[in-house]
């Protein structure tokens, strides 16, 4: 019933409450930093990074010396540079 007065008592349950706790407070129980999970998240963390510094370097490098050479022609109106 929803309206009842007089519910009944709730009956906890210990194993959903072992696993309440545990997603709440034991986040990475089994978590071990070793060399392994160490290079892994610095190359998940850098890796991206360095390649999008390489890739936009290259280009504005190759950008870069099609305007010296004359091959390059900028438009005339651009909302970056």
């Amino acid at each position: 019933q929803l309206n009842n007065p007089s519910p009944p008592a709730v009956i906890e349950n210990p194993a959903l409450v072992r696993w309440a706790y545990a997603k709440s407070q034991n986040v990475y129980p089994t978590f071990r930093p070793t060399p392994k999970t160490s290079f892994l998240g610095a190359a998940y963390a850098l890796g991206p990074l360095l390649f999008w510094i390489f890739v936009l370097k290259a280009d504005r490098d190759r950008k870069e010396k099609r305007i010296q050479e004359g091959k390059y022609k900028r438009p005339p109106f651009s909302v970056f540079f």
